[in-house]
């Protein structure tokens, strides 16, 4: 990859990054080359859409998030 490209990779990667204020962005490889940036972004909010739920729907809807760390191996 040569300056330019990555000085172009840098900067989208960048771009990503500053158009989120509460969200994510996903960098994608593939046999050692950037295919893919992912943003995704989250709109919080406060409304309540009324009243209490059955507690069987409160553990349906729960939302659970992993996160996996991979390190390369040489």
């Amino acid at each position: 990859m040569d300056n330019k490209t990555k000085r172009e990779l840098l900067q989208e990667i960048e771009d990503a990054l500053g158009s989120v204020k509460f969200g994510s962005v996903e960098i994608y490889v593939s046999d050692d080359k950037v295919t893919q940036i992912t943003v995704r972004k989250i709109t919080k909010t406060s409304i309540d859409v009324g009243g209490e739920q059955p507690e069987e729907l409160q553990e349906k809807n729960k939302t659970f998030t992993i996160q996996a760390h991979f390190r390369r191996s040489e």
